[in-house]
Parts: C-alpha cells; structure tokens; sequence
C-alpha cells in the first residue's frame, strides 16, 4: 500500500509540499534553537507573546484570502482578476493588521519589551503574509515544486544573514531577528516573481464580494482556531510567568514541528477535496474523503506515538536541562495530536463544499470549553494544566465534528476511512500476487 502511494501523482505533489514546509520550518527551527539555548527564559517568553500576536493577526488574513481565493482560483483558473482582488485584499489586510498591532496592546500592558517587539509587526507579518500568499497561489495551481523552491530560497537567505549577524555582533536582539526575517523575504518574492510571470488586471468588486462573504465565516473560523490553539500561552501569561510562557511554548514548537506532514499533506488534499466535489460524484467525494484521512493518519499517528515515548530524549536533543519540565507537556499534547487528521479532513471538507460557517459555529463552542478548561487547569496544576486541557478540548471537538458531519454531506468518516483501507489492503494483494505470477514466468 505504502509502495502505491509512494508511486502516485499525490505522492510526487506531497513530496514537493513537504519539502516547502520542511524548508520554512527549518529557519523557524535555527531560530528556535538558538533562542531556547542562548537567551533567558523570560526573554524567550516575550518571544513567544509576540509570536503568538502575529499568529492571531495572520489567521484573520488566511481566512479572509487564502481558502475562499484557492477555492475560486479552483473554480476558474483562468481568471486574472481574481489573483489581483486577492492581492490587493492580502496586503490591504497586512498593512491594518500592523498597524493594530503596533499601537493597540500598549493601551492594555506595560510590558516594554514586548510593545517594543510588536512595533515590528508588521514586518513579520508582511513576511509571513507574503510566503504565504504565495503558496495559495502554488496551491491552487498545483505547483508544489515552485512552493518548495520559494521557500528554499527564504530558508538559505535566512540562514546566511543571521549567521553572518550572530557571528559578528555581540548581541542578537528580537528586533534584529525580525529585521533578518524581513530581509530573508526579498529574494524569495523575486524569484517567485520571476518564474510565475504573474499578469495582474483591476481588482473587480463581486470577486472582493465573493471573498468577503466567503472570508467572513472563514476568518471566525480561522480566528477561532487560532484562539483555541493559543489560549492557553494567553492564558499562562495572565496566570503565571513569562518563565512559564517558554516552556510552555517550547513545547508547542515541538509540536508544530511534529505536525509538519500534516500541514504539507493538506496543502495537496484540499484542491483535490475541491475537484472532487464539483464534479458531483458523491461516490468520488468519499473515496477521496477516506483516501486523504488514511494518508494524513498514516502520519501523524507513528509520530504522536514516538513524542509519547520519547519526550524526554526530545527535550535533551533541543536545549538544555531549563527545559526538561516540557517533556510531560509534549506527551499530554501528543494524545490530542493524534485525533487532528479527522478534524483536519472534516474542516477542509466543509470549506471545499462552500460550508465554512459551520466550522465557526463548532469552533465557537470549543473555543468556550477550552477557555474554560484553561481557568479551571491553569491556576491549579499550572502548565499541565494547560495541556491536558488543549488536548481535551482538541478530542471533545473533533469528536462533535465526527458526528455533525453526518447532516451536513454524504461523507461518513469512519465508513469512509474503512473502505479506503480496505481498498488500499486488496490493491496490495492484488499487485503481490501479480508480482508472484511474474516471478513465475520468470523462473520457469
């Protein structure tokens, strides 16, 4: 079965995919190395707050543009206005998003280390903005290759200058990092540039129309899952320490890092979710439905199960002993890990039947039992208590989905995972005894 996949188109496009993914994490993860094992604890921790302001900003972007101007390029690949509404919107919203941010928070903190960091905001979120507009484009067009080209040139440009920065500089300042990262961007939108030979015309209004009310219900969602997943760093940072902000976000990235192939893989599943259910054959929409649940689980389930075991030896390979209490956080959110392929396929689903305002109206609820989870957790057991309750909230959610899914498509999720399995179990069988025949042929 795994020989097959690896044989077919999908597996080529997840590739390509997975090695843009690789290449963006890996400056995230040079970063990260160097913060955890050079800077104080509390230093880290403003980090992490500002990573998390950023994090919140750009999901209102994403669900503004990306899902809703995929869907349409999708629809109508043709059409050159369309990049040049979504364009015009992306950075209309990087340039507002920014600008809250650089002013906003100071009227509710006095944390100066941190007003100062998101002063720069809108560097990191034109950089962000920007890599990731970009591969909506690769993405709804298929060209995973030039995603992961892009993002090998951000990944080496990055690379370069901060080396060249920490070696000849005493000091490395958050600012400093946000300036490299901001530099980093330019030869990559060159070269991006230079190979797409994008064409723009006018922005039209009905395609801003058309992304508005698509946006609208995808940026609450969108919103609402980010909130869901940084709930608890805001909430550790209202209970608790900056100390305790960094390691709790140390183990996050584990985490992040951990579900790269499940960010990789569902940049691939989307258009091909989206194909399948215009073209109307219900029969298709299952059998893919169920084929890209199986790959994402094929995953991420041997990975949860390895940070379980060895979290740990995660912690030691990392940083340093300063670290070691995020070992057992890396287990507790692991579990919920494992149940994410099934909430993953369900919201692309939704999105790709043109339903994202159901995953608001599901994410608002789970939104509340987390936040609540997290008042009740945090102030007893303090950032443990902050991943058993992410975890719980991740299950109970994707659980509620399972089930709701039932009303609103014809996919049966776990009817559907079955029968793909199945199916992949006699493609196997059939192809060994094929192989078998052959060998007979051969040799007699």
């Amino acid at each position: 079965m795994i020989k097959r996949l690896l044989q077919s188109k999908f597996a080529s496009q997840t590739i390509w995919a997975l090695g843009g993914q690789v290449a963006f994490l890996m400056a995230n993860f040079l970063l990260f190395v160097i913060l955890v094992n050079q800077v104080p604890k509390e230093v880290y921790g403003t980090w992490a707050l500002y990573i998390t302001f950023i994090s919140i900003a750009d999901s209102i972007r994403q669900g503004m543009v990306q899902n809703g101007l995929s869907r349409l390029m999708v629809a109508y690949p043709t059409n050159l206005s369309l990049k040049s509404t979504g364009t015009a919107l992306n950075f209309t919203i990087v340039v507002i998003l920014g600008l809250l941010l650089a002013f906003v928070p100071s009227l509710f903190t006095k944390d100066q280390a941190l007003i100062e960091i998101l002063r720069h905001a809108w560097k990191g979120l034109v950089v962000l903005g920007s890599l990731l507009f970009i591969a909506t484009f690769c993405q709804a067009k298929q060209k995973f290759k030039t995603y992961f080209l892009v993002n090998l040139i951000y990944f080496i440009t990055f690379v370069t200058v901060l080396l060249i920065v920490r070696f000849t500089a005493d000091q490395i300042s958050l600012v400093d990092i946000v300036n490299i990262q901001t530099v980093s961007l330019l030869p990559a939108v060159i070269y991006y540039l230079y190979v797409a030979k994008l064409h723009f015309t006018a922005p039209k209004k009905r395609h801003i129309i058309q992304l508005f009310h698509f946006g609208k219900y995808a940026t609450g969602t969108n919103l609402l899952s980010m909130l869901f997943h940084k709930a608890d760093i805001i909430m550790i940072a209202y209970f608790l320490d900056p100390a305790s902000i960094a390691l709790y976000h140390f183990a996050t990235k584990i985490m992040n890092y951990a579900e790269l192939p499940l960010h990789a893989l569902s940049q691939v599943i989307y258009p091909r979710i989206t194909a399948s259910f215009r073209s109307g054959n219900i029969a298709q929409l299952k059998n893919e439905y169920g084929m890209s649940l199986m790959r994402l689980l094929m995953f991420v389930v041997p990975i949860s199960i390895v940070l379980m075991i060895l979290n740990k030896t995660v912690v030691h390979v990392m940083a340093d002993e300063n670290y070691i209490e995020a070992a057992p956080l890396i287990a507790l959110l692991a579990i919920g890990m494992m149940f994410k392929p099934l909430g993953r396929v369900f919201g692309l689903t939704l999105d790709a039947m043109g339903k994202p305002g159901i995953n608001l109206y599901m994410l608002v609820a789970s939104f509340v039992v987390n936040v609540v989870m997290n008042i009740i957790l945090i102030p007893s057991f303090g950032v443990t208590g902050a991943a058993v309750a992410t975890s719980a909230s991740i299950i109970l959610t994707i659980s509620i989905g399972q089930i709701s899914m039932k009303k609103h498509s014809p996919v049966r999720p776990l009817k559907d995972l079955t029968q793909a399995i199945k199916f992949q179990l006699k493609l196997r069988q059939k192809m060994k005894k094929k192989t078998i025949v052959q060998n007979e042929v051969i040799f007699n």
